[in-house]
Formats: structure tokens, sequence, C-alpha cells
């Protein structure tokens, strides 16, 4: 039976329960931590006219891994590298981040397994305004959305709306090990912030018409199996807007969708080949299902903890330790 690869940095508790299963069941895997490469580990990848090879070896742990035996690869999050000397110039120290990058991502895009999910399909489904676009071609409702830097045309649309919220498009996360990723706060807008154009026109900000919910759903896919979650989020003032604020408690629960909102799901997570993501919509007081966005490399333990009978982790192990079989 070959191996799996585990992909990420020491601080994910994702990964911490995933190797407990895996342990407990005497699955072979190799957990490569980025934020402990190249310092704590070996690589060597030698490629020749008759033969190419790869192998990693945990210096600490003595475990190695040669990359031929590798039957599938959860890359599950991203990390900054780390070097056996601590305090180089930022001017080599990026250089040193893109030889390892080069020389670790080379190894892997020459893996043939199965992957949650390949890097090349994560990257092109980050695009927070291609999702819209895309969810709207496959049926979808969303909300009405502007991306500008033009002071001009964001007032006019704040104008039109009245109701509008700030919402980052990248991903700087604010993290807590044991807790859901709170990132930066969608943010309700008030006119008073229109006024000042130089910060308007310093960057493109993504602004949508602000929805009105009944509660919102967490909808993860792992290989084709569908986990939704509903978070009554408009129960505390502070959620409202939201649902992410750690300083409150979400009540969570198990969802059944619509089969054809579970179908637009499962089509839409599959236009981009991903094995694996988290969506997230809106049920708005009339019932309608609104799409807000995709995460392609998502949280999901937070939805274990407080629906276990959810079992995302369990189908995750499963569909890694098929594609070893």
């Amino acid at each position: 039976m070959k191996s799996i690869l585990i992909i990420s940095h020491s601080e994910d508790y994702h990964v911490e329960k995933a190797i407990e299963v895996l342990k407990s069941k005497n699955s072979n895997y190799f957990l490569l931590e980025l934020d402990q490469f190249p310092k704590n580990y070996l690589i060597k990848q030698s490629i020749g006219n008759n033969e190419f090879s790869t192998t990693l070896e945990n210096i600490h742990t003595k475990q190695n891994i040669n990359f031929s035996n590798i039957g599938s690869i959860w890359l599950r999050k991203p990390a900054n590298f780390s070097y056996l000397v601590s305090d180089m110039e930022q001017s080599i120290e990026q250089f040193s981040n893109q030889e390892t990058e080069h020389a670790l991502f080379s190894a892997l895009y020459g893996i043939n397994c199965f992957w949650v999910s390949h890097p090349k399909y994560l990257r092109a489904s980050m695009w927070k305004g291609e999702q819209l676009q895309r969810a709207l071609t496959l049926g979808f409702k969303i909300p009405d959305t502007i991306i500008s830097n033009d002071p001009n045309e964001i007032r006019s649309f704040f104008l039109k709306h009245k109701k509008v919220v700030y919402k980052v498009m990248s991903d700087p996360v604010i993290t807590s090990p044991k807790m859901q990723s709170q990132g930066v706060a969608t943010t309700l807008i008030d006119e008073n912030m229109l006024h000042d154009s130089d910060s308007l026109r310093l960057l493109p900000n993504q602004f949508q018409a602000y929805i009105e919910k009944a509660y919102e759903l967490r909808v993860t896919i792992i290989a084709g199996k569908v986990f939704a979650a509903k978070l009554d989020s408009q129960l505390h003032p502070e959620s409202q807007v939201d649902c992410r604020n750690l300083n409150v408690q979400v009540p969570m629960s198990a969802y059944q969708l619509p089969e054809e909102i579970e179908q637009a799901c499962l089509e839409f997570v599959n236009s981009y080949q991903l094995t694996y993501s988290a969506l997230d919509l809106i049920v708005t007081p009339q019932g309608e299902y609104v799409f807000l966005e995709n995460n392609p490399n998502g949280q999901y333990r937070f939805v274990e903890e407080n629906v276990p009978e959810l079992k995302i982790t369990k189908s995750l192990i499963e569909a890694l330790e098929e594609a070893c079989k």
C-alpha cells in the first residue's frame, strides 16, 4: 500500500485530528510541515537520462518517503519556509524562498496521484470575482458586487443599494491554532467612509449589496460527498454581518440542502477540478439561496466540532486511503 503525503504547517489542528485517525488505522503517511522546511528536512531529487527519483527525510524523526511510493497528497495549508540561518537579509531570503519553492514543487508536480487538491486547481479557483461570475452561470443568485478603485463608481453603488458591505478578496487570516480562522471581518459601510477619495483610489476593493439573512450555510465537499451545516448567525448582533466573529458562539446544526442547490454546489466545485472545497451561502428570509464565496482550502474542523454527525475528517481520510490501494 502506498503512502499519504500531508503538506501543511506545524500548528494546523486539522492535521492533528487527521493524523490521530491515521495512526489508529496504522496507515502509511508522511507529514511535511512547510514552516519547518527545509530546516528540518533533507530533500533529494535525482534526474537522469534513464531515471528520476525524489526522497524526503525528516532529520529529527528519521522518517523518510520516496515520492514514487506516494498514492495521495493532501495539500492542506501553505506556510513560510524556515532555514538554518534565521536572520537573512530580505533579498537573500526572497531568493532562498524562490529556490526552495522550485525544488519542492518541481518534485511534487511530477507525482501522478490523487490530490486534495492540486495546486494548479487551487490557484485557478481562488479569484473572488471570477467565482461570482461562475456561480451566476451555474444558476446561483449572488449579491450585486463592485470591485473598483474608482471613488465615483463606489459612491454610486452605495447610493443605489443603501446598505453595502466591504469584503476582502484575499486571505490575511488571523488564526488561533485551536479555533476557526477569523480573517478580516466583513464590514458594513457607513457613508462617511466614502468621503476619503484617496483611500478609495488606493487599490481595488470589493463592495457588495448587503443581503438580509435568515441563516447561513457552510457547504463542505470532499470527493463528491456533501456536508452542509446551518449557522444561525442572526441570533447574535455580533455575528449578523460576519458569522466568523470569535467573540460569540454561533449555533450550528446539520442541514439538508435542496437537491438542486446540492447539485449546483457539486457542479461548481467540479468545474474547477477540486476534490475539496468549502462554500459559503446565505438563505434569505424569503427562502432564496445566495452564493457568497468558495474557499478551496477552507477550514472544516469548526464544523465537525459543532456538528459531530458531519464526519468530514473520516470522509477525507477514506478518500486519501482509497487512492493508496
